[in-house]
């Protein structure tokens, strides 16, 4: 008897277009890494800083020294440097390719952008000078990405509507 009741409770699809409207009020909710034009502003200056830096790094070509993210090597003996570092860069390549598949849209785009060049960023030490010079051009196109994707969020922000399903940022 319940279960008639449950039944008749819910909305009925009589044609194709109601249908797609059910599907469409069932669709799963994404995370929002940036919830309001406040924060999409700072993606865009964080962002752009990062690729000013990493535009004048690609066209003024310097020598090129590789640096461990984590300089312990002062305080610790070699091998634990090494190891340290290891962990560390484990756990950045992990989180560049977990992050961005948590996000959608623009959203995932930016985050793209950045993950890309951090994972450039780390193996470009370890490569000979030309080829370092390569990925050095290819960061400052992946970064240069991620800045477009955060002006249109900041853009698309500022003259959308304020609901967080019709993919624009909150006022």
């Amino acid at each position: 008897m319940e279960s008639r009741e449950l039944n008749q409770s819910l909305p009925r699809a009589k044609t194709r277009q109601d249908i797609i409207l059910l599907k469409v009020d069932q669709q799963k909710q994404w995370p929002r890494l940036i919830g309001s034009r406040f924060t999409a502003a700072v993606g865009v200056v964080l962002t752009g800083y990062v690729a000013a830096l990493t535009l004048r790094a690609a066209f003024r070509q310097s020598p090129h020294h590789f640096h461990w993210l984590l300089p312990v090597d002062t305080i610790l003996p070699a091998r634990a440097t090494l190891a340290v570092n290891l962990v560390f860069y484990a756990w950045l390549v992990w989180l560049c390719v977990v992050f961005p598949r948590a996000l959608h849209g623009k959203e995932r785009v930016l985050a793209i952008g950045w993950a890309l060049s951090l994972l450039l960023s780390l193996i470009q030490g370890l490569v000979s000078a030309s080829l370092a010079a390569f990925i050095q051009y290819v960061r400052a196109a992946s970064i240069m990405v991620a800045l477009f994707a955060a002006v249109a969020i900041l853009i698309e922000g500022s003259v959308g509507g304020n609901s967080a399903t019709d993919g624009n940022v909150p006022e």
